[in-house]
Formats: C-alpha cells, structure tokens, sequence
C-alpha cells in the first residue's frame, strides 16, 4: 500500500510541476484576441513583479506588403520568455525562436533574458483590404523552475493601418428593406384589374350583340 501511495504522489508532483513544462515549447490561444490569459489558463501565476510587453514596428502598410515587427519582453522574474502573437485578417510569418501554430505565433523553446530584455522578431503581410488591424500580444517573464508558480506575464496590442487595397465591401442599405418590389407590383395591381374589367366588358357587349 504505502509503494502504491508513493507512486500516485509523484505522479501528483510531475503533473503540477509539468504544468508550465508542457508549454514550453509554446501555446496558441493566450495572445489576448480571445480573452483568455496565461494566468487564468492556469499555465503561469505567482509573480511578485508583472513584466512590461511592448510591440514595435510600423503601423501603416500597404496591402501586401510586409511589415517586420518584434515582441519585446521587460522585468518580472526575467529569467526565460515565452510569447503568443495572434492577428485578424493579416498572415504572420515566424522569425528566430518561434513558430505558426494555428496559424498563430508562438516560442518554439523559452528564451532567455539578456541585458534585462527577451525579444521575438515575427514579420507580418498586410492583407489586400484597407482597414485597421489590431494585433494581439501576450509576453510571459517566468522563473525558469519548470512549475507555474513564480511566474508573470502581460499584454500588448498594435493597430496597423492598411491602404492601398481594395475598400471592404459595406452592405447595402436597401438589401434590408423588405418588400421594396413589391410596392412597384402593388402600384400597378388596380390599373391591371381594370384592364381586365374592361376587357370582360367589352367581350360580354359582343355577345349580346351577337344574340
């Protein structure tokens, strides 16, 4: 019993402490476009000091062109980074040390600080169609002891400005009136039944003429 109990203890202690290892190759879904966040997914918690995430690069394009942007990583435990990148409407491109994952980005293996700082590099295409496009970050500090706990992370958006494409379609107005070719058959409708009235008038003069 007790080689049976201490069996199911350190399997206990190797799911809690896998937790965060089993995403150290990366994650999809934790950018912040779904709202749902490392923390709350349960993957990393605990940090006494939140880190600073910030996106750079341009934020105005024209459509197909890319744009090279990178995800930077600032304070909180600082010892490994990891990040999730996630667009609308735009494709992404992976740089050094990440990945598509769902059409998403991730790390591909935890980064570690330098100088204070990890940095992702990703490019992204603009679309063909004109319009603003929000990009979702989310940059986590962790301690590197391969457990969720001690760790901390936060979000960053970028809008970038696409021209130079075609306008999106806008629906038409009059698509949500019911019943507007109606009116045209409506308005017609009483000059037809007279038509037909005189019509029968006429035929029924004949008749009695012929009789």
């Amino acid at each position: 019993m007790r080689s049976f109990l201490s069996s199911v203890g350190a399997v206990a202690v190797c799911l809690v402490a896998g937790s965060a290892f089993a995403n150290s190759t990366g994650i999809n879904g934790r950018s912040g476009k779904q709202g749902v966040s490392c923390t709350a997914s349960g993957c990393h918690g605990g940090g006494s000091s939140t880190p600073t995430v910030t996106l750079e690069g341009p934020t105005a394009l024209t459509a197909g062109q890319t744009g090279n942007y990178s995800l930077i990583i600032t304070g909180g435990p600082g010892v490994k980074a990891g990040m999730n990148v996630a667009v609308d409407g735009a494709t992404l491109t992976a740089g050094a040390g990440t990945k598509l994952m769902s059409g998403e980005l991730t790390h591909s293996l935890p980064k570690a600080f330098s100088n204070g700082s990890a940095r992702f590099d990703f490019s992204l295409v603009a679309p063909a169609t004109n319009g603003t496009y929000k990009v979702y970050a989310a940059g986590n500090s962790v301690n590197g002891n391969n457990e969720s706990t001690g760790d901390s992370h936060a979000n960053a958006t970028l809008d970038i400005v696409v021209t130079g494409g075609t306008d999106p379609v806008k629906p038409d107005p009059d698509d949500s009136k019911d019943g507007g070719g109606c009116s045209v058959a409506t308005t017609g409708a009483p000059a037809a039944l007279i038509a037909v009235f005189v019509a029968l008038a006429a035929r029924r003069r004949r008749q009695s003429g012929q009789a």
